[in-house]
C-alpha cells in the first residue's frame, strides 16, 4: 500500500469536481468520519494523513484524515456507501504502535484496516470507523474451483475440482508438513463458529509431505492440489480446467490416480469417501493450519444429538494459517452469514459462487492489489467477502484475469 500524503488542494478540488451537480441530490454538508484505532495502540496514536476511500457504483470519493484521525467531507452526495482503509506497516513498526510487546518477526507485514459495508448516508451525522490490526500471512488460499462445469454431452461434471495456495511473501516457504482442511458441512449446520469460539471441526484433513525442506513454494507462486483427479479435465469438458501439471492429488498412497502427481492422502469423517469432498454448491470452509502434535490424537466428535457414523475432528483456531468460509448461494435468500464455520478473526467475509447447485465452471479468486519486482501480489485483509472474486472459467495459477486486478492508485 503507498504511503499518503497529508491532503493537498488538488485533491480538495477533485472531491469538489466529483461532488454535487444541479442534477443530483442536494449535497451533505460537512460529513465527519472518525477512525477508531485498536484497544492495543498507545492512546497518543492517531490514524492521520491516512486515505479514506468511499465508494459505490456511480461515484468514488478519496480523502485524508486530519491529524486527528478524522476525515471532513465539504460536499457529498447522499446515497450508500462503503467505507474503506488500509495501511500497511512492517512488523517492527507496528510493534511500535502498541501498548504492550508482541512476539512477531520484524520483516511480517501487518495491515491497519477498516471496512464499513453498505453505509447509507442520508444526513451530516458523525460516523466512526473501527480498524484493526490484520497480521498478513505468507501462504494464502488463493483459489478454490468447486463448482464443476458441464462436460461434452452436458452433464453435471466435477472431477475437476481444485486449491490453489500461493505464497504473498517474499521469502520461500515450505509447504511440508502444513495441512489443509475442510470444515463440517452439514445441514442443519452442527458446528457453528459462533457457538465455537477456540476450534473449527474438520470433515476432512489432508497433511502435505516433506521433512521440511522438501517442498518449497517461492515468492509469488504457487501449488494446485487436484481434489479428486490431476488429468487434463479439458478432454472431457471443453470449458473445465487441466490439472495434469499439479503439484498434489488427494488419494491414497496406493489409489488409482495420475501417478506423476504426488500423493496427498486424507483424513475423512467418512471412511467412504477417498477425495476432498468440494460441495458444488457449497458450503466449503477451505482452511490451512501448522501443528507439530500428532493431528490424530485430537478429538473426534459426533454432531449433538446425532447416532451417525460421522465424526469430526476438533482444530484449535490458533493452530491457523489462512482460511475462506465458502457459503451455498440459497436460491430464495442467497448466502446465510449466519452459517459461517470459521470464526470471523479467520475470515471475517463469505464466498459464494452464482449458482445454489453448482455446475456454473466459476471459481472464487483472490485478488491481486499489487505488481511488483516481476510477480503480483495478492489482497488479503481477512475478509474474503473483500478480497475475493467470482471468476467465470479459471484456470490455474494465472494471475492475469483482468477482473481480479484491484491495483493501489
Amino acid at each position: 500500500m503507498k504511503r499518503i500524503g497529508i491532503i493537498s488542494i488538488l485533491a480538495a478540488l477533485q472531491l469538489l469536481i466529483f461532488g454535487c451537480t444541479r442534477e443530483e441530490p442536494q449535497c451533505l454538508k460537512n460529513v465527519r468520519i472518525a477512525t477508531v484505532l485498536p484497544l492495543n495502540f498507545k492512546p497518543d496514536i492517531k490514524y492521520n494523513n491516512r486515505e479514506i476511500v468511499l465508494s459505490n457504483q456511480n461515484v468514488t470519493y478519496k480523502c485524508f484524515t486530519n491529524e486527528e484521525g478524522v476525515v471532513e467531507i465539504p460536499e457529498l452526495i447522499p446515497d450508500v456507501y462503503t467505507i474503506n482503509t488500509c495501511w500497511e506497516l512492517t512488523g517492527a513498526q507496528y510493534k511500535e504502535l502498541l501498548n504492550e510487546p508482541i512476539n512477531l518477526e520484524d520483516r511480517i507485514k501487518v495491515l491497519v484496516t477498516g471496512t464499513l459495508p453498505n453505509t447509507p448516508i442520508f444526513s451530516s451525522e458523525d460516523l466512526s470507523l473501527v480498524l484493526e490490526g490484520i497480521v498478513l500471512k505468507d501462504l494464502v488460499i488463493s483459489k478454490i474451483y468447486y463448482s464443476g462445469t458441464k462436460d461434452n454431452l452436458n452433464r453435471n461434471y466435477s472431477s475437476d475440482q481444485f486449491v490453489e495456495v500461493f505464497n504473498n511473501s517474499d521469502e520461500t516457504v515450505y509447504i511440508d508438513g502444513k495441512y489443509i482442511a475442510l470444515t463440517e458441512s452439514r445441514s442443519p449446520a452442527a458446528f457453528l463458529a459462533i457457538d465455537n469460539p477456540e476450534y473449527i471441526y474438520a470433515r476432512q484433513i489432508c497433511k502435505f509431505p516433506g521433512n521440511g525442506t522438501e517442498f518449497p513454494v517461492y515468492p509469488g507462486q504457487s501449488i494446485v492440489i487436484a481434489a479428486r483427479s490431476a488429468r487434463n479435465h479439458t478432454i472431457s469438458a471443453a470449458n473445465s480446467v487441466d490439472l495434469s501439471c499439479a503439484d498434489f492429488e488427494v488419494k491414497d498412497y496406493d489409489g488409482m490416480g495420475n501417478p506423476d502427481v504426488l500423493s496427498l492422502p486424507m483424513y475423512s469423517s467418512s471412511t467412504a469417501i477417498k477425495f476432498f469432498n468440494l460441495i458444488t454448491g457449497g458450503p466449503n470452509g477451505v482452511f490451512l493450519f501448522e501443528t507439530d502434535q500428532d493431528v490424530l490424537s485430537w478429538p473426534e466428535v459426533n454432531v449433538p444429538g446425532s447416532s451417525s457414523s460421522e465424526r469430526f475432528r476438533q482444530i484449535p483456531v490458533g493452530t491457523v494459517i489462512d482460511g475462506v468460509e465458502v457459503l451455498k448461494n440459497e436460491t430464495v435468500n442467497g448466502p446465510n452469514v449466519g452459517l459461517k464455520r470459521l470464526q470471523n478473526f479467520i475470515d471475517a467475509g463469505f464466498v459464494c459462487i452464482s449458482a445454489s447447485t453448482g455446475y456454473v465452471n466459476e471459481s472464487v479468486e483472490r485478488k491481486v492489489c499489487k505488481l511488483g519486482n516481476n510477480r503480483v501480489y495478492l489482497q488479503d485483509t481477512n475478509n474474503s467477502s473483500e478480497d475475493f472474486v467470482v471468476i467465470k472459467g479459471p484456470t490455474p495459477r494465472d494471475y492475469q484475469n483482468p477482473n481480479l486486478l484491484n491495483l493501489e492508485q
